[in-house]
């Protein structure tokens, strides 16, 4: 065994060697990332508590996501009960999960030394640690994409077992869509490189990659459905995120700018400087370059280039371009340890790139795990520094609120909140008694998986605990739907300086029903036409 271990050290190139190594860091930083989690030093965020609010109500469509988010926090929370380590845990297991694969294909690629330095880059980032610690739409879209490229490009291998890629690749890519809608990007990217490409391109004569993409996209039939029941709620929704901000070219400029500059911090800046200057050069020696450049610059540089262009549009999210880091980092590592021609201009290839690149990723990275533990140390919670702000006090804030709803014995384990979705979906994750909640909004069109549930209609003149923003009065359709209201108490928590969460709880006497508040809302609204 010694000798084994000896040999490996011996043959750095050797590829049990780089295997071995890969294998030891996605354990150990799994590992690391489930005892981070176990300490539990923030809060849920509001999607997070949203979307474990969905996992209540299991369906085959939401609001503004597909199905998958609240499936898997659903599977998780059934398993191991409604708390935060819960509902995170699947986003450590799949955002770790998804390196394994980017390793996989930088190997198949190349070599294991590649996939090695690749994985390395790609967990060096302050986003993927992000992404595996709150269980957000990223975390299990990112793993879906990351085994679709490795699937896709063993499809494409037309090895004797195709046809397992080929329902491997169509599974996943499913997959994929039920997770997020910009799984759809895999088909149009994968077909984009099988257009470009000179020995696939006999694949667009083929039925193969039809069958996959038909496959994939049947994965969708029962959104479709929901959304058809639901006046197509979902697809008005995304039609929402297109839509430019009207300033003037300069300002869409600086927008573009700034979510360039924010990449850096996300991505940690040496390697996003690699990723763009890597995928530059290839893009412009796209013609010259082989194969496995071309498929990697087909899911890095060409979406890059359309998220790029998109920003000069609106303002985007940083996570939008996500997934076309892994490719783009694998075209990387391989450069830089010699198997990628490229013009060299003001860049040359070298190992030591890629341990600067981690070393500063890591640094970076120690900050963003740091940052939880260190900020109540140094007495900044709350502060104007404090960009976990949003992350505080909602744990507090229910126990409280939660305490109200016991000390006024309510009849229901059901209250309604006028103060907006990010309250109502944090009170139904940290009352102790997790309360089935209604939203109560002035809002004509759904803006939530709230209205589109609705409220409660067979209340039998039924009493609710109402919770409002501290200062604001119960609207007045609301008001007018119940026999009569009373203000309780109000409910403070301190978050930081001039910060804190404050609503108003009142007791509601026999509500009439949800469709007389909303009939009198609708009245309302005629009058001051």
């Amino acid at each position: 065994m010694n000798t084994s271990l000896e040999a490996r050290k011996a043959n750095p190139d050797d590829s049990s060697f780089w295997t071995y190594r890969a294998i030891w860091l996605l354990l150990g930083l799994g590992l690391f990332r489930i005892v981070y989690l176990a300490l539990d030093p923030f809060d849920l965020v509001h999607d997070e508590a949203y979307y474990w609010d969905w996992s209540r109500q299991l369906d085959y469509g939401y609001f503004s996501k597909p199905p998958m988010i609240a499936w898997i926090i659903g599977l998780s929370t059934r398993l191991l009960g409604d708390h935060e380590f819960a509902v995170r845990l699947p986003a450590t297991l799949l955002g770790t999960g998804g390196l394994a694969f980017v390793f996989l294909l930088a190997r198949r690629m190349y070599d294991a030394k590649v996939g090695f330095w690749a994985m390395l880059l790609a967990a060096m980032t302050p986003g993927n640690a992000a992404m595996s610690l709150l269980m957000t739409i990223d975390a299990p879209f990112l793993f879906f994409w990351s085994v679709a490229m490795y699937c896709f490009w063993r499809l494409l291998e037309r090895g004797e077992d195709r046809w397992k890629w080929l329902v491997a690749t169509t599974v996943v890519i499913g997959l994929g869509l039920l997770t997020k809608q910009s799984m759809a990007g895999m088909l149009v990217f994968g077909g984009l490189f099988v257009l470009l490409s000179r020995e696939d391109r006999h694949e667009a004569l083929r039925p193969t990659l039809y069958v996959c993409a038909f496959g994939a996209l049947m994965f969708l039939a029962p959104v479709f459905y929901w959304n058809y029941q639901h006046d197509w709620v979902t697809l008005h929704h995304t039609s929402e995120h297109f839509q430019g901000e009207p300033v003037s070219i300069l300002r869409r400029m600086v927008i573009s700018l700034e979510f360039v500059g924010g990449l850096f911090g996300v991505v940690s800046p040496v390697t996003f400087f690699l990723f763009g200057c890597v995928t530059a050069f290839g893009l412009f020696a796209f013609r010259t370059l082989g194969r496995r450049e071309r498929y990697l610059l087909c899911l890095s540089a060409l979406p890059m280039l359309l998220v790029l262009g998109l920003s000069m549009k609106q303002r985007l999210e940083l996570n939008w371009p996500a997934p076309f880091f892994s490719a783009g980092i694998i075209l990387v590592a391989a450069w830089a340890l010699g198997h990628v021609p490229l013009p060299s201009l003001f860049l040359k290839p070298a190992e030591w790139r890629l341990r600067y690149a981690a070393t500063v990723g890591a640094i970076f990275l120690a900050g963003t795990y740091a940052m939880p533990l260190a900020l109540p140390l140094l007495g900044l919670n709350g502060s104007k520094v404090d960009v976990l702000v949003r992350l505080r006090g909602w744990e507090e804030l229910g126990n409280q609120v939660g305490n109200r709803l016991e000390t006024h014995d309510a009849q229901s384990q059901a209250m309604i909140v006028t103060a907006g979705r990010a309250v109502a979906s944090e009170l139904a994750f940290y009352m102790p008694q997790h309360p089935k909640v209604y939203l109560w909004g002035d809002n004509q069109f759904p803006l939530s998986q709230y209205d589109v549930w609705g409220g409660p209609e067979e209340t039998e003149s039924q009493d609710f605990l109402l919770v409002t923003h501290q200062g604001e009065e119960i609207p007045l359709p609301l008001r007018l739907a119940f026999q009569s209201i009373e203000p309780l108490e109000n409910v403070e928590v301190e978050v930081g300086p001039d910060r804190k969460h404050a609503v108003t709880i009142y007791r509601g006497q026999g509500f009439r029903g949800w469709s007389v508040a909303k009939s009198i809302q609708a009245d309302q609204r005629t009058m001051h036409r």
